[in-house]
């Protein structure tokens, strides 16, 4: 499949404690989209695990991406369709992901940087986006989005 321009990456939890590509898709295959329509599966391009549902700290590509997709993970269309979704396994609203999780993180996001050349500004959280918390208040956004930042050469 040809690789499509991406704009953004926007980071997400899954508001769960356990989690899998496979138990994301199968509740996600139940929603509607704005039409009445039915999902396609899985709204994220990437899952990264928490050692409950999957390995911690393992990536796991869906068919979004290896289809090259929109994702359905925004809730606004021009995310959806120029914006990678990055989801990761946990509630941190209550707890903060592993450090397996952001390790992985950063070498996903660093890849996609500079893969599609992503300015600073193009690394969003989903309550960026959208009313929401997500990825809660326990996601480390300000060393993510710094280590974004330095990985790009663009550090004070």
């Amino acid at each position: 499949v040809e690789a499509r321009e991406w704009d953004y990456v926007l980071i997400h939890h899954s508001a769960t404690e356990v989690g899998s590509v496979a138990a994301i898709d199968a509740v996600h295959r139940q929603r509607m989209d704005a039409n009445g329509n039915p999902w396609l599966g899985i709204g994220y391009h990437f899952v990264i695990g928490n050692g409950h549902g999957m390995e911690d700290g393992q990536i796991e590509a869906t068919f979004r991406w290896t289809e090259q997709l929109a994702g359905a993970h925004a809730g606004i269309a021009e995310y959806n369709s120029h914006g990678v979704g990055i989801c990761l396994i946990g509630n941190f609203e209550e707890t903060p992901p592993t450090e397996a999780q952001l390790a992985s993180l950063y070498a996903l996001i660093d890849w996609l940087r500079a893969e599609y050349a992503l300015p600073p500004e193009a690394l969003v959280r989903h309550q960026d986006v959208r009313a929401t918390a997500c990825p809660g208040r326990l996601f480390p956004w300000e060393e993510v989005s710094r280590t974004w930042i330095e990985s790009a050469g663009l550090a004070p």
